[in-house]
This record gives structure tokens, sequence and C-alpha cells, in this order.
């Protein structure tokens, strides 16, 4: 494994990072998120650059990154703000993928082009109010009369719904079947009869609305399901390591973001004559900080890696996520302390970043999940000396 970026990939992250800094400062950030307000010109302007295509084939419009140079892109938009890449990475990341991968010749000529432009966006509605981790106990059915499935049911925690045109929607389509078996993926128009979607008051991230999604007769073309009748488990469960790594990368991103304010903070502020960068208790939190969270990056890259070769990846997914998140929260902690009552001020990035930060170790599955399946595959093995 190399572990030089190489030019190409460098010259990315230096793209990003000046695009951002023009494109959407911290100050715009801060106000949209007390505002409440979705950056649709910001989100255009991404896709104008291209960000949208990472995922995309090139016959689709779209201009396809391996997995590292997409972990680079992800954490740069973390890094600018929340709001940005919780609005990006479930269409991008997430939606794209699974159409590229088990869509139909009609579904990837409908929704990639336009996910590639930036004109269409898709929320994930798999959640409920009663099934989060275990999937098992979704209950939103979807019937099949003729060509149409008829769902009823209820999503939470779906980011973006209120202002996506679509809704990739996790249904049980064989009610006589429990746990996993009869669960399918339906491509959902959020604008059809039926849909009453009401965001939901959060701690962060006010910018991209996370909602409620009722479904009262909600009637969907068959032709909209996504992958095999049946086979929705198997497709989730098939994105949900390279979503992991995905979400590892975010939070080196807010981490990154927060350590870069503190930093800056602590090279001006004055305190006993001397910049406090200087006082080795405050200098030894932001070596402390920077240590962190360079190995929760490479951590990630080596997760991405095993992608890009089409090796296993549950462990290293799940230890990228579980390190990276909390690695983020500490590491955010300890930028606050930095900057002091400073880092309370709503003039300054740093309360956002705090909140922000949290998500990373409950999106993806939670933090408790992924440590499950690490304790699951090492029960697999068979010598003890676990090296990722």
């Amino acid at each position: 494994m190399d572990f030089e970026l190489g030019e190409e990939k460098r010259q990315l992250r230096s793209t990003l990072r000046s695009f951002f800094k023009k494109e959407a400062p911290t100050a715009e950030i801060s106000r949209l998120d007390r505002e409440a307000t979705f950056p649709r010109e910001i989100y255009r302007k991404m896709a104008d650059l291209g960000l949208c295509g990472i995922t995309i084939p090139e016959e689709f419009g779209g201009s396809p990154l391996d997995e590292i140079s997409r972990c680079i892109v992800l954490e740069e938009i973390a890094r600018a703000g929340g709001c940005l890449v919780y609005s990006f990475a479930p269409t991008v990341a997430f939606s794209a993928v699974g159409i590229q991968r088990y869509g139909s010749d009609r579904q990837k000529q409908e929704f990639l082009p336009k996910i590639a432009s930036g004109d269409l966006r898709i929320a994930m509605g798999l959640s409920e109010p009663a099934s989060g981790s275990d999937l098992a106990s979704l209950s939103t059915r979807a019937t099949l009369d003729g060509d149409i499935y008829v769902i009823n049911g209820q999503k939470i925690w779906t980011t973006g719904a209120d202002t996506s045109e679509y809704i990739m929607t996790f249904v049980r389509t064989d009610n006589e079947t429990k746990g996993h078996q009869g669960l399918s993926i339906l491509l959902v128009d959020r604008n059809l009869e039926g849909i009453d979607v009401r965001p939901i008051p959060k701690l962060a991230g006010q910018a991209t609305h996370t909602c409620e999604v009722f479904f009262d007769n909600v009637r969907v073309p068959a032709e909209n399901l996504l992958g095999p009748l049946g086979g929705g488990t198997k497709l989730i469960f098939s994105l949900l390591d390279a979503e992991r790594v995905y979400v590892a990368a975010q939070a080196c991103g807010i981490a990154q973001g927060a350590f870069e304010q503190a930093l800056g903070y602590a090279k001006e502020r004055k305190q006993f004559g001397v910049e406090i960068i200087h006082h080795q208790a405050v200098g030894h939190m932001l070596a402390e900080i920077a240590a962190e969270i360079h190995a929760a990056r490479l951590t990630c890259w080596q997760a991405a890696w095993r992608l890009d070769q089409g090796l296993s990846c549950s462990t290293e997914a799940a230890v990228a996520k579980i390190i990276a998140s909390e690695t983020a929260t500490r590491c955010i902690g300890k930028a606050m302390q930095v900057m002091g009552g400073y880092s309370y001020a709503v003039e300054f990035p740093l309360e956002r970043y705090w909140r922000e930060t949290k998500l990373f170790e409950i999106a993806g599955g939670s933090n408790q999940i992924q440590r499950n399946i690490i304790v699951k595959n090492l029960l697999k093995q068979d010598d003890l000396d676990y090296a990722p």
C-alpha cells in the first residue's frame, strides 16, 4: 500500500479547499445553519464542479473517482460544513451507487444523469420510529395492486426529504414473511399524493432538514422497484461497508475544520505575553488533536484502499467508522478547550462543529453495532493475530 496520495489526489484536495473557501465560507455556512436554509446555490456550484458525479460512470454524465478520492471529497465537504455533506452523501455516496449496481436500464438512464448534474437528490427512507438498527422489525408495507405498489407506513430520520425529488424507501413487500426476508426498496417520487413530510427539530445540520415521512396509500409504479423483489436487505448490506468508510471520512473532515479553527486561534491569542500555542498545556492539546486526526484519516484510507482492491472490508469499515467518529467528538472537545469561552460563541464555527460531529457516532449504524460486527468477524477467524 502506497501511503503517498500522489499529485492527482493532492491537487483534488487543494482544488476543493480553494472552492469551499470561496463558495462556502464558514460564516455563510453558520448563517445557513442558524436560519435553517437549504444551501441550494452552493449545492448547484458543487454539481457544476463535478462533485455530484464522483460515483457515476461517464456514460451517464459522471466523473467517477476511486474510493480514496471519494473519501477526500467527502472529507473536504464536511470540513466546509455538516449541512453540505448531510445533503450530498445520501444522494451521491449511497443512492447513486445503489442505482448503478442494481437499477434497471430505465432507472439508470432516468436517475443517474440528473444526479450527476445536480438536478436530482434522493433522501434515504430506512429508519422507522421502532426500527433503526433492527431492520427485521421494519413495518412500512408496500402491497402490489396490478402494476402499482401501495405504500403505508412511516419513516423517520430521513434527511433532506423535504428538498429531495425522490426518497429511496425501504419497505416490506411480503406481508407473510417476517424478519429480513421480504424487504424491498422503492424509488418514490416525493410529490406523490399521500406523502406528508414533516421536518424534525434537531441539534445540528439545520440547513438540511431531517424529516418524518408519512405514507398514506401512496401509489408507486412497480417499475420503480430497485433490485429484485425481496432483495432489499441484501442490497442495503452490500452498500453499508462503503457508507461506513464515507462516514469516517466525513468525521475526519469535521474534526479537521475544528482543529484549524483552534490552531489559528492559538497562534494569535496572547496570554501572559505570548501566543497561547507556546504554553505547553495548549500546545500539547493541539498536538494530540493533530495526531488523532492523522491516525483516523489513515485508518479511513486503508479501508477505502481495500474497497478499491475489491477486498473484504467489513471489519476495516467498522474500525474506521468507530475510530474516526469518536476521534472527531474527542478532538472537537479539546479544540473547544483551546478556544475557551469563544468556542461557545456563534460568531465562531466551533460550536457548530461540536453539534455536527455527534451524528457520525450514530449514522451508518451506531458504533455499538460496529463493535458487534468486529466481534462477529473475530469469531470467524482461525487465529488470534488480528491485523486489518
